[in-house]
C-alpha cells in the first residue's frame, strides 16, 4: 500500500494564530494549486483502486472532497489537535510560562486545556489500525499538521516528543510505502505544485 498524507491548504488567517479544531477559512485560490496537487496525485493513482479520507475540519474536507472528485469521507480521528483555550490566541500572546511547561511534558502536559500530544497519537492510532487491513492500493488522507507529524512518527518508530521537529507545508504530500510490518518513507512534505 501506499499511504499519502495530505496537509490542508493556508487558511487565511492572522500569520501566528493558533487555531487547532477551530473552523477557519482558506486563502483565496487555493484551488488553483489544489488543481496542482490533484494532477500530481492523478500520475500516481488510479481513482477507482485509491480510498480517501479527511478531517471534518472545513480547511481539509474542501481540499480532500476535490481531489477525490467527491469520494473522500469525512474521520473525526483526522482532526487537528485540540488546543483548548489557546485555540483563536496567538502563539506570542500566551504565557511563556505556559508554552514552557507544556514543552517540559510535550506527550502529557495540557496547559491549555485541550487534548495531549499523546491522546492525538492514541486517537490517530486507533484508527489507523482499524483501517489498514482493508485500505486500497492507495490510501490519501487529508488532514493536518499535528496528524501527520505524530503518524509519521509512529508508522517510522520515531520518538513522538520530537515530532514537533518535523515539518509539513501548507498543500504538501508524505508518502509512505507499507508491506505488512516494513514501511518506508519515500517522501516529507513536499509540495512543488505550491508557489
Amino acid at each position: 500500500m501506499k499511504l499519502y498524507l495530505v496537509r490542508h491548504p493556508q487558511p487565511d488567517v492572522e500569520k501566528g494564530l493558533c487555531y487547532g479544531q477551530t473552523d477557519v477559512p482558506l486563502c483565496k485560490g487555493w484551488p488553483v494549486h489544489a488543481e496542482k496537487l490533484k494532477q500530481h496525485l492523478d500520475q500516481r493513482i488510479q481513482q477507482d483502486d485509491a480510498t480517501f479520507f479527511h478531517s471534518p475540519l472545513e480547511r481539509a474536507a474542501k481540499l480532500g472532497v476535490f481531489i477525490s472528485q467527491g469520494q473522500s469521507q469525512a474521520k473525526d480521528a483526522l482532526k487537528e489537535l485540540d488546543f483548548g483555550c489557546w485555540e483563536n490566541t496567538l502563539w506570542q500572546s500566551i504565557p511563556r510560562e505556559s508554552i514552557e511547561s507544556w514543552f517540559e511534558d510535550i506527550l502529557h502536559a495540557t496547559p491549555y486545556q485541550g487534548e495531549s500530544l499523546q491522546a492525538l497519537a492514541d486517537r490517530v492510532w486507533t484508527w489507523w489500525l482499524s483501517v489498514r487491513e482493508g485500505a486500497a492500493e492507495h490510501l490519501i488522507l487529508v488532514t493536518h499538521a499535528g496528524v501527520i507529524k505524530v503518524l509519521v512518527s509512529l508508522l517510522c518508530q520515531w520518538s513522538l516528543a520530537q515530532a514537533h521537529r518535523i515539518d509539513v507545508g501548507f498543500m504538501s504530500v508524505t508518502e509512505l510505502y507499507i508491506q505488512d510490518d516494513y514501511i518506508s518513507l519515500k517522501r516529507l512534505g513536499a509540495g512543488d505544485w505550491v508557489v
